[in-house]
């Protein structure tokens, strides 16, 4: 019952768009000059409006053209973080895959999982029950509107006549119902549902799917943990190399403000060159503290991250210095298949698929195999005695007749269910393709950046010496130094943020890619048979 599962279609480029290599600005006016000249000579032209009509009917029918789904979360990522080559992440992410405690959960989850795959599996067996019981009854002596006559075999407790002890040599007749009566009952109760219609199957299907996206789920919390301990651990190192310049330019305000200070005192300053020097060292002393409370914050996520407490992990400092590694960005649109999220949704569109199955199937007569033996007499001593034995069996079948609409409900409610999670898929696989484009953004143009910021840093490292040496040399105010000074300090704590946003990016790029990029994990694995892969190639029209 129900359809079977085909993936829907995403749209995938050729290749990404900041990936690419930049046009020449004679490239790029040159094909503007063309497009401009091609529009000005037909602006309006009825075969292009008739074009777009027909583009926009295909659209209606066919909404995107959306490649097949081959989701390769199992692929194994790899330890991406050792590209950056620094031991200390190297053992922050080790002991975050230990203790982390929202893997943990993902870990649970997928064992929960898979548990319901062997629960779905149970129900293609017979349910065999061991029911024991024992009641009292006290009930009306005399039922005037039921008058029969109860009888009760009396049985033989040795041989007589040749008969074998058991035997029924008699009955006692009770008119009425006896004011009390013992039941004891020993049974076994066996039931078992033919899956005729498939909705079994269904079932385990849709477990099984869920169980794979469990796992999807789990490679996506590992995969975010280790994102989010690289991130945080280059964003504390350069924090750390800020509050070091910070640190040095205090010293150089208060070197400043001694001078300014020995010039007031000499009649060569005023007083508000006095108090701008003053307000210069309270202002870099006020923004080194806001720094060092941002670099608790930052400390205190790494020790959630690696599952310790927060009052008793302690990093030490350790500035930013290095360069970032370089990151490939020419790679084929397909590695997003190996995003655990992208995974996570298409295993959730085949359970949600799988279900509607299921409510097609309700539709149909349950055929349910029962029987029943056991032992029930109100006798204890006679209880396990061959008379004393029962037992029933045969099909029960149950046909829905009127249910109020309830499955009707339920194939609807089932059938939206799945195109959610096809909407989802598809919204998932458009946000993976958004961030990267945004990774490889920051990649190409935060480079660009520090470049002109590193010549910044340099222009206003000689401004601010030559408006000291004017002012050591009586030919300006305080106004020029405390001027070139902040934007030099500026300039140097921008250059700080940005290789450590460099190094933030490049994670984000991995993380946007779904992990590692080796040849071996992008190389199909060689699989003898379905079995043993999660997710193997499916058939469509």
């Amino acid at each position: 019952m129900g359809p079977d599962y085909k993936p829907p279609k995403v749209d995938v480029p050729s290749s990404w768009k900041w990936g690419e290599e930049k046009k020449t600005a004679g490239q790029t006016k040159e094909s503007s000059a063309s497009k401009t000249a091609g529009q000005s000579k037909n602006p309006i032209d009825p075969q292009s409006v008739d074009s777009l009509k027909k583009a926009i009917e295909e659209a209606k029918k066919n909404p995107g053209k959306w490649k097949l789904a081959a989701p390769k979360d199992f692929v194994k990522k790899g330890e991406w973080w050792k590209i950056f080559n620094d031991p200390v992440l190297n053992q922050l992410e080790a002991e975050a895959e230990a203790a982390n405690q929202q893997i943990k959960m993902a870990m649970a989850n997928v064992i929960e999982a898979r548990a319901g795959v062997g629960a779905a599996l149970s129900a293609f067996f017979p349910h065999t029950n061991f029911t024991p019981s024992y009641q009292r009854w006290k009930l009306k002596t005399h039922l005037p509107w039921l008058p029969f006559i109860l009888p009760e075999p009396i049985f033989s407790t040795v041989p007589i006549n040749g008969l074998p002890a058991g035997s029924i040599i008699g009955t006692t007749h009770y008119y009425g119902f006896q004011p009390t009566l013992n039941m004891w009952q020993v049974y076994l109760n066996s039931n078992w549902e033919l899956d005729i219609w498939g909705k079994l199957r269904r079932q385990l299907e849709a477990a099984k799917a869920e169980a794979q996206a469990s796992q999807a789920e789990l490679e996506g919390a590992r995969l975010t943990i280790h994102a989010d301990v690289a991130q945080a651990y280059y964003l504390l190192r350069y924090l750390d190399s800020q509050l070091e310049v910070m640190e040095r330019m205090i010293r150089v305000y208060e070197d400043n403000l001694k001078r300014v200070e020995i010039r007031y005192k000499s009649g060569l300053s005023n007083e508000l060159d006095l108090a701008r020097a003053k307000t210069d060292l309270s202002r870099i002393k006020s923004q080194y503290i806001a720094l060092e409370s941002h670099r608790a914050k930052v400390e205190n996520s790494i020790a959630r991250l690696l599952g310790q407490p927060a009052s008793t992990f302690h990093f030490p400092r350790k500035p930013l210095k290095e360069e970032p590694p370089a990151i490939p960005t020419s790679l084929p649109s397909e590695i997003l298949e190996q995003r655990p999220d992208i995974a996570q949704a298409e295993r959730e569109m085949a359970a949600t698929n799988a279900m509607i199955g299921v409510a097609y199937a309700a539709y149909f007569p349950s055929v349910n195999l029962n029987a029943y033996f056991g032992f029930f007499n109100t006798d204890f001593g006679q209880l396990f005695t061959w008379p004393s034995n029962s037992w029933i069996y045969g099909p029960l079948i149950d046909l829905p007749i009127f249910e109020g609409g309830r499955l009707l409900a339920n194939l609807m409610q089932a059938r939206a269910a799945y195109e959610k999670a096809v909407a989802s898929y598809r919204e998932t696989v458009l946000t993976a393709f958004e961030e990267v484009e945004n990774a490889l953004i920051g990649v190409r143009l935060l480079e660009e950046e520090q470049k002109v910021e590193d010549e910044l840093v340099e222009s206003a490292r000689k401004q601010y010496d030559l408006a000291m040496d004017r002012f050591q040399r009586g030919l300006s105010h305080y106004i020029e130094v405390d001027t070139t000074e902040s934007l030099w300090l500026n300039a140097i704590l921008t250059d700080i943020a940005l290789r450590g946003e460099r190094f933030i990016v490049r994670i984000a790029l991995i993380r946007a890619f779904g992990g590692g990029w080796n040849e071996s994990s992008m190389r199909p694995p060689q699989i003898q048979n379905s079995e043993s892969n999660p997710y193997p190639k499916r058939q469509t029209k």
